[in-house]
């Protein structure tokens, strides 16, 4: 571009180039794209990396919802199979879990657990005291995560809004550098007439002051070119580094909208708002069992029936009769079991609409790394090796 058409440049607005950028995680993006450059890798392989990503954590969130709403239909084909049993046998099990509810209460007195935790919640600890330290960890990875992905939303929307007042900061200065170059352009035509009317008029050479106003406005205006010219450059790398910030941000959200999906669903599925919560119950409920265990020293009871209970229901086809050992108001009262068929439904519905999230995730990934194999062949055998370590087949 020559001189003057640059100058031209400085009196129309600058057309920005957009560009987008491809993400992994915020914390290892920059040190990667820093690298990328400097590798000079391309576009298209950063995309292949992103979406094979996204298809192997589709593919591993669906495994993890399939096993968890099988076990929730278990728990439906168990209250199937109560409900079928002969009304001689419904009886004998219901005799068993009043038993059961009898002493457990009788228990409950001699704890005096009202001061510490409610029954609902024993129960609900009770039930999954086998895998606590597995809900523990789980739980603690899904809020981490919680945390590092809002820490990454804000930290992406102050990058935007920096940038957007960085543009319009530029623009303002750019507009002030124009409004600079006409005026000196007018006052150096008018300067130079002057001098040209004096030098008529007197009879005088005026030339060398001419010249001298022709070579001030000339560094003047390649100062301001090459200062308009800097502007301009730094006003597209903002906006380069605002569309990358927006890009990031909707990938996030991707993993924000799963991660919150997961959390919600455990929160509801053991009744509690934060791992906090639930390690504040467990702390409780296993100072109860060590109360409870010195109580039953003197009383066996509640152990034989228990064990009555889950071998009678396990002899009549019941997959998970431990579940309902711990769940014997709904083996009583019909009511209980209609609140339990509905909490088990809202779990599946949850479970069903996470797994359509995903799997819909799954198939627009597959999708796009077609498309980019159709528009660069090179790239198959890097897409092979990287789906192939998980089983994944296009």
């Amino acid at each position: 571009m020559g001189f003057f058409d640059t100058v031209k440049d400085i009196f129309t607005k600058t057309e920005i180039t957009e560009e987008s950028f491809e993400y992994e995680s915020i914390d290892s993006y920059l040190a990667k794209q820093k690298a990328k450059e400097t590798l000079g890798i391309k576009d298209d392989q950063d995309d292949v990396a992103y979406k094979c990503d996204q298809i192997i954590d589709a593919t591993y969130q669906v495994d993890e919802l399939k096993v968890e709403y099988d076990m929730v239909t278990s728990y439906f084909t168990d209250i199937q199979t109560i409900e079928a049993l002969p009304k001689d046998t419904r009886i004998e099990i219901m005799e068993v879990a009043k038993k059961i509810a009898y002493l457990e209460r009788e228990t409950k007195e001699f704890l005096h657990s009202d001061d510490r935790i409610s029954d609902s919640n024993f129960r609900m600890i009770q039930r999954m005291e086998k895998d606590i330290n597995e809900v523990f960890g789980r739980l603690k990875e899904l809020e981490d995560m919680d945390s590092k992905i809002k820490r990454d939303m804000k930290h992406l929307e102050a990058e935007k809004n920096t940038q957007e007042f960085y543009q319009d900061s530029i623009e303002e200065q750019q507009s002030r550098l124009r409004f600079f170059l006409m005026a000196l352009g007018g006052a150096s035509v008018l300067l130079v007439i002057a001098l040209a009317v004096i030098g008529v008029v007197m009879q005088v050479d005026v030339m060398l002051p001419v010249l001298l106003i022709i070579l001030v406005v000339m560094v003047m205006s390649a100062l301001s070119v090459v200062t308009y010219k800097k502007m301009s450059y730094e006003y597209k790398m903002s906006e380069k580094r605002e569309n990358r910030a927006i890009s990031l941000m909707n990938k996030v959200k991707i993993k924000y909208i799963n991660n919150t999906s997961t959390l919600e669903y455990l929160y509801n599925k053991y009744n509690i708002k934060s791992l906090r919560e639930l390690e504040y119950l467990y702390d409780q409920y296993t100072i109860m069992v060590d109360e409870v265990r010195k109580f039953q020293k003197s009383s066996g009871d509640l152990r034989e029936f228990s064990d009555r209970l889950s071998k009678l229901l396990f002899s009549h086809g019941v997959k998970d009769p431990d579940i309902w050992v711990k769940q014997t108001p709904a083996l009583i009262d019909p009511r209980e079991m209609v609140e339990v068929k509905h909490s088990l439904n809202v779990r599946r519905q949850k479970l069903r609409e996470q797994i359509t999230y995903n799997e819909n995730l799954r198939t627009a990934g597959l999708k796009d790394i077609e498309e980019l194999l159709k528009r660069d062949p090179d790239l198959r055998d890097q897409v092979r090796k990287e789906l192939d370590v998980y089983h994944i087949r296009l």
